[in-house]
């Protein structure tokens, strides 16, 4: 009998996060004899112990520790990482930066020896719109300059469909699709970006649940060959004049989109992030309305969705449209 494969040790760091819950999924389901190292600050969450029940090693770090990430990366030959830099922890003006946080968190997994790092980020909006429009927590790309790994990937999410179930979400952008307006209506405000009056420039947008997990499971795949690359990460596009008339299609309930005149009549009422979606929306005004900085691909996107399925065991599959995430989420008629 031949022997088995070398084990892979592949450390998910956030892995009840969003992302990091999605990744980790679907590398879970992996033929690749991978070892899936879950890390969590919580291990008794539930969430968590979700992961466990399906074959994750669950391993309590805190990435302020260095004590916790040697032991958590040790013997690890990939390594996912996306840090929050909105939260609590990094925005002490007295203490570490959400860069200072990932700048050692790979300096770490280098001296550790990880061999692939890939990495949730983006391109540098000030670098795309020739300085017009910088946004400060996506212009730090730091994770480049290192050479120790034999591949560093970054892998660009694009808007969450994930924000369409937000609550939260749902309020700061006029309550659509979650709570009617005074005159009924499931209202979606924002600045304009792309849309009708601009064909080709819909809003760039992913599932993370759905796809972006797997898109991140196709890099470990084949890391030598997308190493230096930062790949954008979508599942569809749309207006959002498009978005709300395939939400009434979807459930019968009346919607409607109000465009806001300009990026600076975004409410951000003194909160970091929604100061940060204001510099967002003003950095894509200033790129032709894509989030990316450039048209759609969802070729490539498709691609890597089919190569981890198939390393699953599982067929083809679509990427998930806007339509279709409504029906999931809110039934049809």
């Amino acid at each position: 009998m031949a022997p088995a494969p070398l084990q892979k040790v592949i450390v998910v760091y956030g892995a009840t996060g969003i992302q990091g819950t999605a990744v980790t999924l679907s590398l879970l389901a992996s033929r690749q004899n991978f070892v899936v190292r879950a890390l969590t600050r919580k291990p008794e969450s539930e969430k968590a112990q979700m992961l466990a029940r399906l074959g994750a090693e669950i391993v309590k770090a805190d990435g302020h520790s260095d004590i916790d990430m040697r032991a958590a990366l040790e013997n690890a030959w990939g390594f996912w990482l996306n840090t929050h830099h909105h939260d609590e922890a990094v925005m002490n003006p007295e203490g570490p930066t959400d860069e200072d946080l990932g700048r050692r968190l790979v300096t770490l997994a280098a001296e550790a020896g990880v061999k692939v790092f890939i990495y949730s980020t983006c391109d540098s909006p000030a670098k795309v719109t020739n300085g017009k429009a910088p946004v400060p927590g996506m212009d730090e790309l730091f994770a480049r300059e290192f050479q120790e790994f034999d591949a560093v990937i970054g892998a660009w999410p694009a808007w969450y469909f994930e924000n369409f179930i937000d609550a939260e979400y749902a309020q700061a952008f006029g309550g659509f699709p979650l709570q009617p307006d005074q005159e009924g209506y499931l209202t979606f405000t924002s600045p304009r970006i792309g849309g009708r009056t601009k064909p080709g420039t819909g809003v760039q947008t992913v599932s993370v649940a759905d796809d972006f997990g797997e898109m991140v499971h196709a890099l470990f795949l084949s890391p030598l060959k997308w190493h230096r690359c930062t790949v954008p990460c979508m599942s569809d596009s749309f207006s959002y004049e498009d978005m709300v008339g395939a939400f009434t299609e979807v459930t019968g309930k009346k919607a409607r989109y109000l465009p806001m005149p300009s990026y600076k009549d975004f409410p951000t009422h003194g909160s970091s992030v929604l100061v940060e979606l204001q510099d967002v929306y003003r950095y894509m005004q200033n790129a032709n309305g894509w989030f990316f900085g450039a048209p759609d691909d969802t070729a490539t996107c498709q691609q890597l969705k089919d190569e981890a399925r198939a390393d699953k065991g599982l067929p083809p599959q679509r990427l998930i449209s806007m339509k279709d995430y409504f029906v999931r989420h809110y039934g049809g008629n």
